[in-house]
């Protein structure tokens, strides 16, 4: 019994070493940085200007359509939405209209309003001409079917 208490403590102690050890070791791996050092880029891939940005991200994603799983950030004060090329968000279906309607930010929140399409926006299943948008919201602009999230 002894032996197997002495064994127990032993497999402890080895079990706290390795844990210290590998939390050093990771302390190490971060670079300090001193009051006004620029932070070093880990990414080529993504650069954001922070200054471009609002402070919750929106977000809408196609959820039944042409383009599936597509998704469009809304970043500007109005983004458009449409399939003529001079929308911010084109969408090349026949039932939405050429100008369908549009998201406007007001400070963190969102609203969605319909430009005067032939089908109409839906927001919910609930025909809107102007509508606060909740994240998870379900929007149906002609056939297509979008998310918005707000982040």
């Amino acid at each position: 019994m002894i032996f197997f208490l002495i064994f127990v403590i032993i497999l402890l102690g080895i079990d706290i070493y390795l844990r210290l050890r590998t939390q050093r070791e990771k302390e190490e791996k971060i670079p300090k940085l001193e009051k006004g050092a620029q932070i070093p880029s880990v990414s080529n891939t993504m650069k954001l200007d922070t200054t471009l940005l609002p402070i919750n991200w929106a977000y809408l994603i196609i959820k039944h359509g042409e383009d599936r799983g597509k998704d469009f950030k809304i970043v500007k004060e109005e983004t458009t939405i449409g399939r003529e090329q001079g929308n911010d968000i084109i969408i090349p279906n026949p039932t939405v209209s050429r100008f369908h309607a549009k998201i406007i930010r007001s400070e963190d929140r969102y609203f969605i309003e319909d430009l005067g399409s032939a089908n109409g926006t839906l927001v919910n299943g609930i025909k809107v001409v102007k509508e606060l948008l909740h994240d998870g919201d379900i929007i149906q602009l002609g056939d297509v079917v979008l998310v918005f999230k707000c982040l």
